[in-house]
């Protein structure tokens, strides 16, 4: 009789009691292969929430104090960007393997100075959070569009604004970092990914539609972008009170367009998934392709983690990936900040 292989289990720690910390954990506190060893917040209360619920060994405040575990192996780091470079030394200083959240840093030097401690510390592998690249519906896209589904050139046109319902976090988050910068990196990365060009050029265009937002900082944005095989794009993003909500993504070329509506947003059969709506020009024909995938499949997105611990891969998207997006996509941050 056949002995069943044994499973390798990673401890996790959290550290970032918050929405995106929620979203971590959410779909990998099942896993076989995952034991969440502890969670850590500022919040004390929060973190003791999430330990009930995720069936945590421990909970902290100190983030210094759980990195020091020796029983953790993977710190998923869902805090803010100003205080990535510090939990990132940290967790290198302890050996620890990282997942941390993007933007990767608050500014270019502070990712630069991140990318070079991992690249000087190869024995901790290191993932930056780009969660399309492991989202189904994404990599479907990027394949037919790669395969000349809609012919080149192409214009992207993405967006993603959010009535907010609680101001008072979005307001928090606008003195870490802008609303364009803070998905901006996903949909850079986008482009670059679905096209396989360079972005060449860059320019954007914002302003503040809530009084509270200080001054030298905005709500809304819009930028615009060139791409080196000829392609073009533009992305949207805004949070406010009166902004409606949207979640625009859509690609046209001369051979036809591809649009992408989430589960969520689906008028009908929603429980088939996304739906990826696909015309072809001139045939003129209409195709539905529907891809069962969770919204933000952080479980995919650590296994990506997991599999470069165990098969000494690079990373997707590579640290390039990430500072490419990263560095265009401040450069139209700055740009809209010199015309508020």
């Amino acid at each position: 009789m056949q002995s069943t292989p044994s499973i390798k289990q990673y401890n996790i720690a959290l550290i970032g009691c918050g929405n995106m910390g929620a979203a971590h954990l959410d779909n990998i506190y099942t896993k076989d292969n995952v034991a969440i060893h502890c969670v850590c917040d500022t919040d004390y209360e929060r973190a003791q929430a999430f330990a009930r619920k995720y069936h945590a060994k421990a909970y902290e405040t100190d983030y210094k104090k759980v990195i020091a575990m020796p029983e953790v192996d993977i710190v998923i780091i869902a805090t803010y960007p100003s205080s990535h470079l510090d939990i990132v030394k940290e967790c290198i200083k302890h050996g620890k393997h990282i997942l941390c959240e993007k933007p990767i840093a608050q500014d270019l030097k502070t990712g630069q100075e991140i990318v070079k401690l991992i690249q000087d510390h190869p024995e901790c592998k290191v993932l930056v959070g780009y969660i399309l690249r492991h989202n189904k519906t994404y990599q479907h896209v990027a394949r037919m569009i790669q395969e000349g589904a809609i012919g080149k050139p192409i214009v992207m046109r993405m967006s993603q604004n959010h009535h907010t319902m609680d101001w008072g976090k979005y307001l928090n988050l606008i003195n870490e970092t802008s609303p364009i910068v803070d998905c901006g990196v996903h949909y850079l990365d986008v482009m670059r990914w679905f096209t396989g060009a360079e972005i060449t050029d860059i320019s954007g265009i914002g302003l503040k539609t809530e009084a509270d937002v200080p001054r030298g900082k905005y709500n809304y944005g819009l930028i615009t972008v060139r791409l080196s095989d000829g392609s073009i794009a533009y992305y949207e993003a805004g949070w406010g009170n009166t902004i409606a909500s949207d979640n625009l993504k859509e690609f046209i070329g001369p051979k036809g367009r591809i649009r992408i509506t989430y589960q969520m947003s689906r008028q009908f059969n929603q429980e088939e998934g996304d739906l990826i709506e696909y015309y072809t020009y001139p045939e003129g024909k209409y195709e539905t392709i529907n891809i069962n995938c969770k919204r933000k499949p952080t479980d995919d997105q650590l296994q990506e983690l997991i599999d470069m611990i165990e098969q000494d891969k690079e990373s997707s998207p590579t640290l390039e990936d990430v500072m490419k997006s990263f560095e265009w996509v401040l450069k139209a941050d700055e740009k809209i900040k010199s015309k508020l």
